[in-house]
């Protein structure tokens, strides 16, 4: 069995969501500076005696408690030497206990732990001088002051500040009116924040908080207020604290490490306050880790009870409608659409106003019922604070008790053993009596200190079994009592958020109500202000119609005489169009005309080409032809001629044979049969060779003819395309070809038409440029109508992100 267990190595030593790592500068690092390393070393021995993880086995990094354990010791450094004490780096990092643990690096957001806010900037540098008070003053006026932050609204900032303070106070257990009070808006708005720490610029403030901290606000439902009521028995605590202490038995002693112990020799009692000890530090663990539970649970109720205070405000509804003048139709109904927008953005913002406060005061009245609830336990911890040392006290009283009658009987049972070694002695020599009663008296204290060790013992024992029996009693009755006090809670905030909802739902029917009133009266005064709008317009055209009356003689001249200059003016611009269209014309007939002469001085050389490979085909085909016969002919007549003669039996070898007359003529008539096959042969070939030139040839030319005509067709085309080209398209149709364009997002195709009504509005929204469509649309001046809702819907983007919003609205409420 091992006496000695290994402790395992862990990655990272501090468990809370928020710590701090620094790094002090070169001329105050430990191994530099002999006063820093020895103020660190007596830090960090401290805080091992109170079982605290040390400074020194967390550097670089450090909870806040122990940050200020040093930082409060540099102080009195700074002070002797009168110099600040400066950092190399200092910041707030953050860690989730429930990923998994990569330490992150400076200046970046990945890891776990990884940086928060940093306080390295010249004019936000983190410091410690002879005036420190703790971090949180130079910590929250970075917060504020920074100009990196200046994009954060002041409730942000301060909702990070209220997360780092209940971080900070929950490590060093200090009081709120120990650590830097927080600016209101109007100071964070002013600019260069300067925080003080209540406690120390306002003495007397920081006594009377802490006296008031003791009544917990109670939320009235009818008037929807918190109250403090008046503290009554303020010194009840200590009163009941001093009576405990007065009941416990003076017989109790305490050691240096705060343990109880029998007044017994320390080589007795070692054991037991060893085991003691561990059992204390065994329990406050558990009871941390116990308390640490509860608290999340509580802030995950906190968290779930933001949601229960929203409301959704009415809304009237609206429509999409073009702005219409007075005396003209639509005018009622545009106005009340307008009034009804801007009632609906009211309405928006009144719900969001009062969601927020129903929110705040659920979160108000949850954190009171947390308060009271710890309150609750801190008298119960209070009420039952002695009672181990009341428990400890009788077991001791009555271990003694039973220990003194057990030494007092073994004393009498060795006296009596005295006695009668004595009287037995009383014939022995006096140095036997003197060795006796040495022998006894030695056994005495033997059976003294056995007798001592084992009721100690057995009394350790029992006040463990003892102990733990009853701290599970009072963690029973605590977990019963907080389980009451959250119920009760629970139920009392579900009625505060319904009451809350209650009354934000009047307030909104109520304003529904008046602004419905509202528009009643408004209609009406439209209704009064079109009819005497039309009554206006009905006298006007009255005057106009006998204007008109009077000046008809005269117009008809005026009319004619307009009609006569204005066919004068689209005579000359169509004679104008008509030279400039003659003019594209010859141009583009020249041009044809070229291409012509080029075509056809291409078809000459076709045909010339064509005709000579055609009379080279002939001609070789004759010269084969021709070789041919000649082949044939002296084949025939090689035949012919060649036959051998037949000589007799009766001729004699030495006689000249003759040729007679019928053998000349057989043989002629084979060559005239020869050459006459021959010559049909001949006739066949040539027929055929002619035959397969005149096909080619006009296989050819069909080619040829196709190619020309397909070229005249392009050509044709091309020349039409040119002219439709040249002629100009109507306002109206590159307005429609635009906005094809602008559908399409293609810039290539709307420069093609630069003449469009909208072509830079068009330009900006293709390209995305926010300025450019905010010049454009002011160009436009009042008539915001833009004939297309796609346009307006990317105008009014374009310039929402520019910052022009009230001109946005403008073009929403014209389109």
């Amino acid at each position: 069995m091992s006496f000695f267990h290994r402790k395992r190595k862990q990655k990272f030593l501090i468990t809370d969501p928020y710590l701090v790592r620094f790094e002090l500068a070169s001329d105050f690092t430990p191994e530099n500076n002999s006063q820093v390393k020895q103020i660190l070393d007596d830090v960090s021995k401290v805080q091992k005696e109170n079982h605290e993880t040390p400074l020194s086995e967390t550097l670089p990094f450090a909870s806040f408690k122990t940050a200020e354990d040093f930082f409060d010791q540099l102080r009195s450094v700074a002070a002797q030497n009168a110099q600040p004490i400066n950092f190399d780096y200092f910041a707030v990092w953050t860690y989730d206990t429930n990923e998994p643990t990569k330490i992150g690096k400076p200046s970046s957001g990945d890891g776990n732990p990884h940086e928060l806010i940093t306080m390295n900037r010249e004019d936000h540098q983190f410091t410690i001088n002879s005036e420190y008070q703790n971090m949180t003053v130079q910590l929250f006026e970075v917060i504020f002051n920074d100009p990196d932050n200046a994009d954060f609204s002041y409730e942000d900032k301060l909702d990070y500040c209220k997360k780092l303070r209940e971080a900070y106070l929950n490590s060093t257990q200090l009081d709120e009116s120990q650590i830097a009070s927080l600016p209101s808006m109007n100071e964070a708005n002013k600019g260069n924040v300067k925080l003080s720490i209540p406690s120390l610029s306002h003495p007397e403030v920081a006594v009377k908080e802490a006296e008031n901290n003791n009544a917990a606000p109670v939320y009235d439902p009818t008037s929807h207020t918190f109250s403090t009521p008046a503290t009554t028995n303020n010194e009840q605590p200590t009163s009941a604290k001093a009576a405990s202490q007065a009941e416990a038995p003076q017989s109790t002693t305490v050691n240096d490490q705060g343990v109880r112990t029998f007044d017994t020799p320390t080589n007795v009692t070692n054991e037991a306050r060893e085991t003691t000890q561990s059992a204390e530090h065994q329990l406050k663990r558990e009871r941390r880790t116990m308390r640490k539970s509860v608290e999340d649970e509580a802030q995950e109720q906190t968290d779930l009870a933001r949601t229960k205070g929203h409301i959704d405000a009415p809304q009237f509804a609206v429509s999409v409608l073009d702005p219409v003048e007075p005396g003209h139709k639509g005018y009622v109904e545009y106005q009340l659409n307008q009034r009804m927008k801007t009632y609906n953005t009211i309405l928006k913002k009144m719900g969001k106003q009062i969601s927020s406060k129903n929110e705040k005061a659920i979160i108000n009245v949850r954190q009171t019922f947390s308060k009271q609830v710890d309150q609750a336990i801190q008298e119960f911890d209070k009420k039952h604070e002695h009672d181990d040392d009341k428990l400890f006290a009788n077991i001791q009283n009555d271990m003694k008790d039973k220990a003194n009658d057990k030494i007092k009987e073994a004393n009498e049972a060795v006296d009596l053993k005295t006695q009668k070694l004595k009287d037995q002695a009383k014939q022995s020599y006096d140095s036997q009596i003197n060795e006796i009663n040495h022998q006894a008296e030695k056994e005495k204290i033997d059976n003294e200190n056995n007798i001592m060790q084992s009721f100690t013992n057995k009394a350790q024992d029992i006040f463990s079994d003892q102990l733990a029996e009853h701290d599970q009693k009072l963690q029973k009755s605590k977990d019963e009592l907080v389980h009451k006090l959250n119920l009760k809670y629970e139920l009392e905030s579900r009625e505060q958020a319904a009451q809350l909802r209650a009354d934000g739902d009047k307030i909104l029917q109520e304003a529904f109500r008046k602004m419905n009133d509202n528009l009643d009266n408004l209609k009406s005064q439209t209704i009064r202000e079109n009819n005497s709008a039309k009554e206006v317009n009905i006298s006007q055209q009255r005057v106009e119609n006998e204007k008109q009356r009077l000046e008809a003689p005269f117009k008809d001249l005026q009319q004619a005489q307009s009609k006569i200059q204005a066919m004068q003016d689209r005579l000359s611009t169509a004679t104008a169009e008509r030279d400039q269209y003659k003019k594209q014309l010859t141009d583009q007939e020249a041009l044809l005309h070229e291409s012509s002469h080029k075509m056809e001085a291409m078809q000459e050389r076709i045909n010339t080409l064509t005709t000579k490979q055609a009379n080279d085909k002939v001609s070789k085909s004759n010269n084969d032809s021709v070789e041919l016969l000649n082949k044939l002919v002296t084949l025939q007549v090689a035949q012919a001629m060649g036959k051998p003669k037949t000589i007799t039996a009766e001729q004699q070898p030495d006689q000249p044979v003759e040729a007679t007359p019928a053998n000349n003529n057989s043989n002629m008539n084979l060559m005239m049969k020869g050459f006459k096959r021959l010559t049909f042969i001949l006739i066949v070939v040539i027929v055929a060779l002619l035959a397969l030139g005149g096909w080619g040839f006009v296989h050819q030319q069909r080619a040829y003819s196709q190619q020309l005509t397909n070229n005249t067709k392009l050509m044709n085309a091309k020349l039409a395309k040119a002219r439709q080209a040249n002629q100009p398209i109507s306002q109206k149709e590159a307005d429609q070809k635009a906005l094809i364009a602008l559908h399409e997002n293609s810039l290539s195709k709307l420069n093609k038409y630069s003449n469009e009504q909208y072509y830079n509005l068009d330009k900006a929204i293709v390209e995305n440029n926010a300025s450019a469509a905010q010049s454009a649309v002011q160009g436009m001046g009042n008539n915001l109508h833009m004939n297309d809702h796609y346009r307006a819907a990317q105008a009014q983007n374009l310039l929402t992100k520019a910052g022009n919003n009230s001109l946005a609205k403008k073009v929403g409420d014209a389109n």
